[in-house]
Parts: structure tokens; C-alpha cells; sequence
């Protein structure tokens, strides 16, 4: 090991390669604990795509396995070696070449979306790619590995450092003598890449066409039950043109006593803390006070039980306002009533942030999700909801609560059950938390009781969105794929791997399915 360290500081310089234990450890987690994880056996940090190139052929010489990986950002253990691996993390991959005229960018895999969106903000453009909240610090080239829910149109070609140490450059990118503004000539060799989880090659530029800056319009709308907001979210769905949908329940909090500020999960603004400054505005209207404990709600009406919050993009505020105005009769035909649209002006004011990594006391915080059909999203949120109740007093004993996250951008409805519970955190959050928060926050004992119970529950809820026919993004070694595919796309799925792989050194055991 010694030697093949020494080999690569060779190549990339000895800053940008680590085997210090608390750097492998860090490398070798994501959001969620994974029992059978084990630390990277040498950290590499590549700053340029020639770079990754002669780093993978040194590590194809050596014969190791290798785990790309952008923040971390994640939760289904794409990230996560599961046996003795090199990382490699591509954050100094941040390079950003825009092409205004052409409404293109090419940016290095490394760059997070924020960093782009202040890049773009002087030419009033933004990536027509949907981007994560967490794009404070997750990277571009994490959601061409991972995948977003909804489409990938907006990524034009890649530039993949394979398993060998080839370069292939795909769709935008292959095109020479010309700027990089089309993605399809011939087979769609981009779509190959997005979403593998990093099982096919390393990503280290992307190409992404851009959009100019556009006017918006917003609506709030509480109901009194999921089925009801479910009802409007799929018909606004169907038949208008909003750009962004999303939903919140209240956290549903079951024997949490000895949480001291579970309390404020209670509220649709706490439920927002997974989106950082959707939070800070619900804080500040609901007047949370006193270490958020105290709570009183001015923006969403008592008796609701879901908020639905809709942004519409026109040319002008007024072309926008027509969407929000058709999405408006929709709601009130479902039972909704309309509230102050603050959580949609805020996330699109700041839409990047990552202070909901953790609950507003420190609570740990785990999804899982599914992308739905419009025809079955109400039998499922239903089903979920049954789900709830039947481990609900083993959810009480544990002092584990839970909210759900729907949004949709399309043809599609996305699901997320979130949990939250008290519980040791990690290095990846102690990381990114605030100083403050840090000192707060550092020394929860661990909850291995409660940690098991989210595990399992989580099995059982992507089970029940399966079971109405929804699909994942970042399917990691978490989310089943192979087994839920068509025999020949799954041998074909299997062809592609073995030919671009042979060795199965790449990102072993994702696409697997069940935690690798």
C-alpha cells in the first residue's frame, strides 16, 4: 500500500493524496450508518480529467477497486466501499467554462451547484438541470452519477475517466471543431452514464445547457389530509405548467419525551429544516422561539395537515401568476385552503443550503424515496401512511419521528419519508455543521436500537412505493434495480458492466440492490 501511495503522490502531488485514518474514514461513509462499511485505503483528490486518467491506470496496474465520489451527499451507500478500496474525490474537479451564447456550460464533476449558480448569476442564466437543496456542497457530477428525480435532459455529454484509465467523452463533449451545444448524434451514449452510481467510470466534466433567468409566481395551499393535497398535486400535475411542487406534513412525533426540541418537528416549518432556508423562513413566521420549542403558526391553518407549495416561471410575474392561478381553482376544488406562500419564495430566493442535514436539535435524519406514476401517487402515500401506523409503537418506543417531503417537476410524483431520532452523528455531519452547532450537537451518545428500527423501516417503505410501480435515483447498494428489470435489459445492463469493467473494480456491489 505504501508503494502505490507513493506512486500516486508521484503523479498527482502528495497534497492530494492521503492515507490519514480520519480522511479514509470520512471517504468511506455517507448519511446513513452501514455496518459492513470499511474506510478507503488511500484517498485521492484528482484536478483534472488527465489527472483521473493516470491515476485509474496506476490503480488498474495495482489491481484495486476503486469508489468515485463527489460531497457525499448521499444515503444509499453509493459511496460507500464495502470492501478495501482507493476513493477517489473529485472535488478539485472545478472548473466552469460558460458559453453564453450557445446556452452551454462545461464544468468540472467537482463543482457544486451553488459554486455554478454564482458563476451563471452575471450572464442571468441558471443550469436548465434541476439541482439538489444540498447543492451548497453536492456537486455536479454527484447527480449525473446519482440521478435527480425527474429528467437528466439538461446534461449535454460527459467526460468519463473509465476503468482502465481511457477518457471517453460523450454526447456535447465528442464533437469536434464545434462548441458543445447537442447532446444526441447517433446512440445516446450520455444516458449510459447518468445514474451508474459511478459503476461504469469516474465523471469529471459535464456539459449542461443553460437557460436565461425568468420571472416567478407562487402559491401556498393547506389541506386537511394527504389524500387531498395528493388529489390537487396530481391534477396541477396533469394540466399546469409550474415549474416546481412540493408538499410537507407535519414531523409525526411518537413518544419522543426525552428529545427536548422535538417538539417544533411538530410543525411544517421544522419539516422544512431539510431545506435550510425554507426552514429559517417557517422559523421566522411561526415564531419559534426559545431553542424552537415554542410554536406558533401564522402561515399554515390549524387544521391542515399537508402544505402544497407551487412555483410557476414566466416571462413576466403576471405570465407567471396565470399557472398559479389555474393551480389556485385546482386546490380549492380539492379542499384547500391558501396560505402565505413563504417556504416557495424563500427556497427560491436561497435555493441551496444543508442546514436540514440534521433535525433543529441535532437529530439525525434519513430518507428513502420513490418516484411515482400520477395514477397510483394517492394509493401509495395511503399505503405509506398504514405503513406508519403499524409500526407506530415501535416508532414511539424508540422516540423516532417522521415526515414526508412530495414533490413533483413533471410527469411524475416523488415521495420521501423522512426519519428523525436522537443518535450519535457522524464525521460527514460534524463536518458540515455550523461551529456552534458542532459544539452542540458533538457528543449524543449512540442509538444502535433506533438506528436498526430505521433500517428496517426504510426496507419496508421502498417496499410499499415498489409494490405501486416507483422507480429510485441514487440507487447505490440500497435500491433494488436488476430484480425489477426486464430479463433482457438486466443481462444487457450486466454486458455493459463486464465490458467496460471486466475486472469488477469500479464502485463494487452497486446496481445491486439491498445494500450491495
Amino acid at each position: 500500500m505504501s508503494s502505490l501511495a507513493a506512486a500516486l503522490a508521484e503523479r498527482l502531488g502528495a497534497a492530494h493524496v492521503s492515507t490519514d485514518p480520519e480522511a479514509c474514514a470520512l471517504a468511506g461513509s455517507d448519511l446513513f450508518e452501514w455496518p459492513d462499511a470499511v474506510p478507503a485505503e488511500i484517498v485521492i483528490r484528482p484536478g483534472s480529467t488527465a489527472e483521473t486518467g493516470i491515476a485509474l491506470r496506476l490503480l488498474a496496474e495495482f489491481g484495486r477497486a476503486v469508489v468515485p465520489r463527489g460531497a457525499g451527499m448521499s444515503y444509499s451507500a453509493g459511496v460507500v466501499p464495502k470492501g478495501p478500496a482507493v476513493v477517489v474525490d473529485t472535488t478539485r474537479l472545478t472548473s466552469i467554462s460558460i458559453d453564453a451564447a450557445n446556452l452551454t456550460a462545461v464544468v468540472g464533476a467537482g463543482t457544486t451547484w451553488q459554486a455554478l449558480a454564482q458563476a451563471l448569476a452575471p450572464h442571468r442564466l441558471r443550469a436548465a438541470q434541476a439541482s439538489p437543496v444540498s447543492g451548497s456542497v453536492s456537486t455536479v457530477g454527484g447527480v449525473a452519477a446519482q440521478n435527480l428525480p425527474g429528467t437528466m435532459d439538461g446534461i449535454l455529454g460527459l467526460a468519463v475517466a473509465l476503468a482502465d484509465g481511457s477518457i471517453a467523452r460523450t454526447g456535447a463533449l465528442t464533437l469536434q471543431h464545434a462548441p458543445p451545444f447537442w447532446r444526441h448524434m447517433g446512440p445516446d451514449l450520455t444516458g449510459m452514464f447518468l445514474g451508474d452510481c459511478g459503476a461504469f467510470g469516474v465523471k469529471t466534466e459535464v456539459a449542461l445547457r443553460l437557460a436565461p433567468e425568468s420571472e416567478a409566481a407562487h402559491g401556498s395551499f393547506g389541506f386537511g389530509n394527504g389524500a387531498a393535497m395528493m388529489s390537487a398535486l396530481v391534477e396541477i400535475a396533469q394540466s399546469v405548467p409550474v415549474a416546481r411542487a412540493f408538499a410537507m406534513d407535519p414531523v409525526r412525533v411518537r413518544g419522543a419525551g426525552d428529545l427536548p426540541a422535538m417538539e417544533a418537528l411538530r410543525t411544517a416549518g421544522a419539516v422544512a429544516a431539510r431545506a435550510g432556508s425554507v426552514y429559517r423562513a417557517m422559523r421566522d413566521v411561526a415564531g419559534i422561539a426559545g431553542g424552537g420549542t415554542a410554536v406558533r403558526e401564522r402561515s399554515r391553518p390549524a387544521e391542515a395537515a399537508w402544505t402544497l407549495h407551487l412555483t410557476a416561471e414566466g416571462l413576466t410575474e403576471a405570465v407567471a401568476e396565470v399557472g398559479i392561478e389555474a393551480a389556485r381553482r385546482i386546490a380549492a376544488a380539492a379542499g384547500g385552503q391558501e396560505v402565505s406562500a413563504t417556504i416557495p419564495r424563500a427556497l427560491r430566493a436561497r435555493p441551496y443550503t444543508i442546514r436540514g442535514l440534521v433535525g433543529p436539535a441535532g437529530e439525525r435524519w434519513v430518507p428513502v424515496h420513490g418516484m411515482l406514476p400520477l395514477a397510483t401517487a394517492r394509493d401509495c402515500l395511503a399505503a405509506l401512511e398504514a405503513a406508519h401506523v403499524a409500526m407506530g409503537a415501535e416508532m414511539a418506543e424508540h422516540g423516532i419521528a417522521v415526515g414526508h417531503m412530495v414533490s413533483s417537476a413533471g410527469a411524475y410524483v416523488s415521495i420521501e419519508p423522512m426519519f428523525y431520532w436522537r443518535d450519535a452523528l457522524d464525521p460527514l455531519h460534524l463536518k458540515h455543521l455550523a461551529d456552534s452547532s458542532r459544539a452542540r450537537f458533538a457528543g449524543f451518545a449512540p442509538n444502535p436500537a433506533a438506528r436498526a428500527l430505521v433500517r428496517r423501516a426504510r426496507e419496508v417503505l421502498f417496499g410499499v412505493m415498489d409494490a405501486h410501480g416507483a422507480v429510485h435515483a441514487q440507487i447505490g447498494r440500497f435500491y433494488p434495480l436488476a430484480s425489477r428489470m426486464d430479463p433482457g435489459a438486466a443481462a444487457l445492463l450486466v454486458r455493459v458492466k463486464s465490458m467496460l469493467d471486466p475486472r469488477g473494480r469500479m464502485n463494487p456491489g452497486v446496481l445491486e440492490g439491498s445494500q450491495g
